[in-house]
């Protein structure tokens, strides 16, 4: 796993990302016990940890104090489970990193309210800290952006009509927008305007790759290799890139196994059709240019950290 990456390879790093967990959960506080356990569960679940170890790297190149770069992390990795968990109710999905979703847990009710709690709680970590607001202001618009992708992707729902374009563009946003975020907000918080800039457009490769790595992943892992059933996203509507290129390959016969919900034989059609390959392919792009982009970065450490944790995500295995 990525978070054993962290550890073994980037001690100092695994070591942050352990206070930025502690804060995270110091946050919570509410008298629901509902909520606060559902919450807690979905911390202790896992998950790799990207957004917050690529903000605290890139952090790095800026005069921000540690404590500032903790809450940082924290209200990042706030705000991502709160997506998760609402997507989870959207999708009625029972299972996430393994374990079962909040939603199934706790029932739907307490599922929003926790979602709606770690919005609060990420902007109540900010709010604690000595920013200079007008700093923040320019980033305002990541999280309207997250939704238009969550949204965007919504409205795409069953549509095989739909193009890559269309796919990049609501990933874009549903993924991607978070970890440009990640990667940016401590430079543009501490002035660095210029760079804020192009490390937001790394961040934002990094997320499509990371999303299409995720949509491929699908399809070349079992279920309890990757910790959610495979092939729930499809019977949910959701067309990722290699249902995509599976139907640009034979249109007539993925219409006629998705109608037919014969989802065994979609399956091996995806597996021999070369859309895997076409999925790879797309993720190794936009890797290739964030690493492009990342070469521009000040010379150094924290350089050579981003570009090889970056690297390493196109070939995970979960």
């Amino acid at each position: 796993m990525v978070v054993n990456y962290f550890s073994k390879e980037y001690p100092k790093l695994a070591s942050d990302l352990n206070k930025v967990k502690r804060l995270m959960k110091k946050s919570v506080i509410i008298k629901n016990q509902d909520v606060k356990d559902a919450i807690l569960n979905i911390f202790n679940a896992g998950g790799k940890m990207l957004r917050p170890a690529y903000l605290l790297l890139f952090s790095e190149f800026s005069l921000l104090e540690d404590k500032q770069k903790v809450a940082l992390a924290a209200a990042i990795e706030m705000l991502h489970n709160a997506t998760l968990i609402h997507d989870d109710i959207v999708d009625d999905a029972d299972t996430r990193r393994g374990a079962t979703t909040i939603s199934k847990l706790y029932g739907a009710d307490v599922a929003v309210y926790a979602g709606d709690y770690l919005f609060v709680s990420a902007f109540k970590t900010l709010s604690q800290q000595d920013f200079e607001l007008s700093n923040l202001t320019d980033q305002t618009n990541s999280v309207e952006r997250l939704l238009g992708g969550e949204l965007g992707q919504m409205s795409k729902r069953f549509d095989l009509t739909q193009s890559i374009d269309d796919y990049v563009k609501n990933i874009s946003g549903k993924t991607a927008e978070l970890f440009a975020l990640a990667c940016s907000i401590p430079l543009m918080i501490d002035g660095h305007k210029k760079l804020a800039q192009r490390a937001f457009k790394i961040g934002r490769e990094i997320g499509l790759a990371f999303q299409i790595m995720d949509d491929y992943l699908d399809y070349s892992s079992d279920s309890v290799t990757l910790g959610k059933p495979v092939l729930e996203d499809v019977k949910q509507g959701v067309y990722s890139a290699p249902v995509l290129f599976a139907f640009q390959a034979d249109p007539e016969k993925v219409t006629a196994d998705l109608k037919d919900k014969n989802f065994e034989a979609f399956y091996d059609f995806i597996l021999s059709s070369g859309s895997l390959e076409k999925t790879k392919k797309l993720a190794k792009l936009h890797t290739d240019a964030a690493l492009t982009m990342i070469a521009k970065l000040p010379r150094g450490e924290t350089r050579e950290k981003i570009a090889d944790i970056t690297s390493e995500l196109l070939e995970r295995k979960i």
